[in-house]
């Protein structure tokens, strides 16, 4: 006791030894240790997406490589100015293919007529079928490039088609213009790719505003195909629901192999909907209408830009919607004076031609032919100058900013719903 009273007052503390502490106390403490060092980067991580900037940003609207050098050593020096297309020839769309391609001799023809090309070659076209196996498309673009010497390609409204050529044109620079309305074909910030229509994301939002905005509709059936337009078109629909907040559609998935109408007329017989979105090839969208017509005929139809490839011509749809009025069909369309006047001009000619009024797609391809006629005009016959001239960069003194494309080659045009005439005229 007197040992332990001196050593207090001395103010000396005892020593313990280590092996006399528990266990447990030294694991607390090395736990404790533990926590405290992680803190801050816990704390850190925590914060990192409000305060830290990401590694990198994929600008869409940037695109640094623009293809090989630009002089006159790339011109090409061929007797003849070459626009490639590649087109369903054979099978169920060749009569869309052959729609296009009338199309685009009309305005071969307009184009020939207003005089020779600099240097003196003739604009001609050269034709490509992507019927076929898978790969054939492919190879056919190769060859619109290697044995025709295209300067640029205009493809169909077939997104596998147009997701091909995007790949071969960013190998072997050459401007491709497509019809097809998948939104992936413009971002991969290839700078060689112009959609010269609307896109499933336009078009599922312009359906959205007339569906459920406007009209006030709840019971919405949705018919889409299972091949890659359908499944990226449908879901283009129903993220635009999700935006709109409003409940998704029912889905129904149409195939080739269905061997009767009977499951979509049981579906429409059992569900009523108000409203139907087709989002088809045009020969499918034909059967669907068809089988709408007779077992819903008070639902409004509502086409996506493919399924809108028949022999009828779009008519800007009334301002008031009056309940005999919203059967449609309905589709998207550019809007402007000039590109109404540049339809009717196009539509007599090819009804004098064909004896049927002309789809949307044909007056795309028919306006995307003059597109590149007058840009070969300015920039001569050299595919990355008219790549340039397309993406409104670099022009060339004297040429018009006209193209409607942004950086991505996205359109930028004004889209509006439009009805479709169901009526076909005689031919004069």
């Amino acid at each position: 006791m007197r040992m332990q009273t001196s050593v207090q007052r001395s103010g000396v503390r005892p020593r313990i030894c280590a092996s006399k502490i528990p266990r447990w106390v030294s694991l607390f403490r090395f736990l404790l240790l533990c926590i405290l060092a992680v803190a801050p980067t816990c704390a850190q991580s925590q914060s990192y997406p409000v305060t830290a900037k990401p590694y990198a940003i994929l600008d869409r609207q940037s695109v640094a490589y623009r293809g090989p050098i630009r002089s006159v050593e790339s011109d090409l020096t061929a007797a003849t100015a070459v626009i490639g297309m590649i087109l369903p020839l054979k099978g169920s769309q060749q009569p869309e293919g052959k729609a296009l391609l009338v199309a685009a001799q009309l305005a071969i023809e307009e184009e020939r007529a207003a005089g020779p090309l600099p240097g003196g070659p003739e604009l001609q076209l050269a034709v490509r079928d992507e019927s076929g196996p898978w790969g054939q498309a492919s190879a056919e673009i190769l060859r619109l490039f290697e044995d025709d010497h295209a300067i640029a390609v205009i493809t169909s409204a077939n997104g596998t088609s147009a997701h091909l050529a995007e790949q071969i044109a960013n190998k072997i620079s050459i401007p491709i213009l497509t019809l097809a309305s998948d939104p992936t074909t413009t971002q991969a910030n290839v700078p060689w790719l112009f959609r010269l229509g609307s896109s499933d994301s336009d078009q599922a939002r312009a359906f959205c505003r007339r569906i459920y905005a406007d009209l006030g509709l709840k019971n919405v059936l949705l018919v889409a195909e299972t091949d890659h337009d359908g499944r990226i078109g449908s879901e283009e629909f129903e993220r635009a629901t999700k935006e709109f907040h409003v409940q998704p559609p029912l889905r129904f998935e149409w195939t080739d192999s269905v061997a009767s109408s009977e499951p979509l007329q049981e579906t429409l017989r059992t569900n009523k909907p108000e409203a139907i979105v087709v989002w088809t090839d045009a020969p499918a969208a034909d059967k669907l209408l068809g089988i709408v017509r007779a077992t819903q005929p008070t639902a409004s139809i509502f086409l996506c830009s493919k399924a809108a490839q028949l022999d009828n011509e779009g008519r800007v749809s009334p301002p008031t919607y009056q309940a005999e009025s919203l059967k449609g069909p309905f589709t998207v369309d550019s809007l402007g004076r000039e590109h109404s006047i540049a339809r009717e001009k196009f539509g007599q000619l090819f009804l004098a031609k064909t004896g049927t009024r002309p789809g949307l797609a044909a007056f795309e391809t028919y306006e995307a032919v003059h597109m590149l006629s007058v840009g070969i005009r300015h920039t001569g016959a050299n595919r990355v100058l008219l790549r340039d001239y397309l993406a409104n960069e670099g022009k060339p003194a004297g040429a018009e900013d006209n193209t409607p494309f942004d950086p991505a080659g996205n359109n930028l045009q004004t889209f509006v719903l439009v009805r479709l005439q169901s009526e076909n005229p005689a031919k004069p």
